[in-house]
């Protein structure tokens, strides 16, 4: 458990001196701030004493950084994650999603005040999430242990006009859960308002129509809804912002492997009901700001939908 009355520990995986000097200097004020070159002392660290926030390398010589952060996740599932970079590295950007599900992901060279908020709302979320975990533990419950389906049997949303899509969708959906099928985002909304939605598959770009702000702005409106973007982009800078500004829990390339969605799906419905009985872990989906209207591109009516939520252009 975090001590609140103790700097929360930061941990620099990087096996550049100069980068970890660098941050220590930028957060030692605020942090207890460790570092290490080696992926597997980082891994080591994590599951010997708590670790509010870590941000990991991506290229390094023993254990690239999606790796380190996947180890952390399972040793330390209330560390949050983040990973930093300095290549377009497409299968970082991927790999930090679907196998480290990072809070950020941070490029060099970095803005010195947006990794601070970065870092301080990773913390804040660290605190709050062993904090609620010590509490559990304390008093014997494991909302784990209850089985979803016991709970709620959420719905399914498949947010792409090709049928394709759809079909690939209804195999991976369980017997248990319904799946609903919206043409466009005004029959999305129509289904969000109406039905409870745990999971929405949806691609980033169908036709002419971008489905980004709507991605975005749904993670500000539907905390618990939980987004599997199934798409072809290879767009690196994008595909970043997905993850900052719409904290998509999973790219799954289209078609892809029949199998890997399947489990891709079972593990969204999964975490659909960790957000549904654990609420502080919303926290961790906080967004960052978008420096981009979120709303550009949308229906009248679906921009209505949104600022009755408060959500800005």
């Amino acid at each position: 458990m975090i001590d609140p009355n103790v700097k929360p520990t930061l941990l620099l995986v990087d096996d550049e001196t100069r980068i970890t000097r660098s941050l220590k200097m930028l957060f030692r004020s605020e942090f207890n701030v460790l570092t290490t070159d080696n992926g597997h002392e980082a891994i080591k660290i994590a599951q010997e004493q708590p670790v509010a926030v870590v941000i990991s390398d991506q290229r390094m010589p023993i254990m690239p950084g999606v790796d380190v952060l996947r180890g952390i996740r399972e040793v330390s599932p209330h560390t949050m994650r983040l990973l930093l970079t300095g290549y377009a590295d497409l299968a970082a950007v991927i790999g930090s999603v679907n196998e480290g599900e990072i809070f950020r992901f941070l490029q060099k060279p970095w803005d010195t005040e947006q990794i601070r908020a970065d870092v301080r709302a990773a913390a804040h979320v660290a605190e709050i999430n062993f904090m609620a975990a010590a509490r559990r533990a304390q008093s014997g419950t494991d909302v784990l242990a209850v089985p979803a389906a016991v709970i709620d049997a959420p719905g399914i949303m498949v947010l792409d006009r090709d049928p394709a899509a759809y079909e690939l969708v209804k195999r991976a959906t369980p017997t248990n859960n319904r799946l609903h099928w919206a043409r466009d985002m005004d029959e999305a909304m129509a289904l969000l308002s109406a039905e409870h939605i745990g999971v929405m598959v949806t691609d980033v770009q169908d036709g002419q129509a971008s489905h980004v702000g709507a991605i975005k702005a749904l993670k500000q409106t539907h905390p618990q809804l939980v987004t599997i973007v199934l798409t072809q982009l290879r767009d690196y800078e994008l595909l970043v912002e997905l993850i900052n500004q719409g904290q998509v829990f999973r790219f799954h390339p289209k078609p892809g492997h029949v199998g890997t969605f399947v489990k891709n799906v079972q593990s969204a419905l999964d975490y659909h009901h960790v957000l549904q009985t654990q609420p502080e872990v919303q926290r961790r989906h906080s967004v960052a700001k978008s420096v981009k209207p979120v709303l550009a591109g949308l229906s009248d009516r679906v921009m209505g939908y949104f600022r009755r939520f408060g959500v800005n252009h």
